[in-house]
């Protein structure tokens, strides 16, 4: 999927919903950086030790309302940008080495090195931050959300629930069979299909109500790997509509994606998602958007390569 840009209202909604993203990655090259003004400010004033913050935390709002999709990357520049601001106290004092008349051109090359080797370290911890993610067995921990919307009990229940031959949004459900089980087709528009590079990866999974009433509804889930998930979902009339809340028992969790699910907010996303759809609302959801990061950018502008009909000619 081809990057997009965003619109100011995706902006508002990326930031907000990625706040606990946000306050991570900013928290950690901040204290970083005032730490090293605490304890040498001849190395890095106090002054520019907040203008610094302040750009850490611009440059992390800005990837996430451009890149929603990549968590662990965003957790990569932060640690990569902690890694700068230390970095930047040893430029002068290297820079300082040099006779007086190379200092300054001394001092561009360093600054220059620094930055690439930040982007190197970046690359380098999204990769062990992944390994990290997908790493242990999976824990059996409830994840859950709550929403009010402006709508019935017999809408949200329409829309919410998953049950045979139905489409909600970018997903599709085929007919139950004796057992009653059936196809559960998910399109993932941000990440592209391994067989098909130009198309977005489908997932499949088999699925089978377990209860279903006016006021709730219990699914459950077998992913392709055999392993079992739950969702219970229940719908309450409000004076303005209708809350939903919706508790599941992911079966393939590890530690690692539990921390990213919660970190990105994802549960209220997945709700957001099928909200506005019901309220016409332009969509917003970062389940909806590009999956495009900011180091395949880089890659692809560094080295760009031409269009695969034009490399099969």
């Amino acid at each position: 999927m081809q990057f997009e840009w965003p619109t100011p209202e995706q902006i508002i909604y990326r930031v907000t919903r990625l706040r606990r993203l946000v306050v991570l990655a900013v928290a950690m090259p901040v204290c970083v950086l005032l730490l090293t003004a605490l304890m040498d400010p001849m190395m890095i004033s106090p002054n520019r030790a907040m203008i610094g913050a302040i750009a850490i935390a611009l440059l992390v709002v800005g990837h996430v309302s451009l890149f929603p999709n990549v968590t662990l990357e965003t957790l990569s520049l932060s640690v990569s940008l902690s890694l700068l601001v230390i970095s930047v106290s040893w430029i002068k004092t290297l820079a300082g080495m040099f006779p007086a008349e190379n200092a300054s051109a001394a001092y561009a090359m360093l600054v220059t090195f620094a930055v690439l080797g930040a982007g190197a370290i970046m690359w380098a911890v999204r990769a062990v931050l992944t390994a990290l993610t997908y790493a242990g067995p999976a824990l059996r921990l409830r994840v859950g959300g709550r929403m009010d919307i402006a709508c019935s009990v017999g809408v949200a229940h329409r829309q919410f629930a998953l049950q045979p031959e139905t489409r909600r949004g970018r997903i599709l459900c085929g007919p139950a069979d004796s057992d009653g089980l059936f196809d559960v087709a998910i399109v993932a528009p941000q990440v592209a299909d391994p067989e098909a590079p130009d198309q977005p990866f489908v997932a499949r999974v088999a699925a089978r109500v377990l209860h279903s009433d006016e006021n709730s509804h219990q699914v459950m889930l077998v992913l392709g790997d055999g392993s079992v998930a739950a969702t219970s979902q229940t719908f309450t009339q409000t004076p303005h509509g209708c809350r939903v809340t919706v508790s599941e028992m992911p079966g393939d969790f590890t530690l690692g994606m539990h921390l990213m699910f919660w970190l990105a907010d994802q549960q209220a996303d997945n709700m957001t998602e099928i909200a506005d759809t019901i309220l016409s609302e332009p969509a917003r959801a970062n389940g909806l958007a590009h999956g495009v990061s900011f180091l395949s950018v880089a890659a692809a502008v560094l080295s760009p390569r031409d269009p695969a009909v034009k490399r099969a000619k």
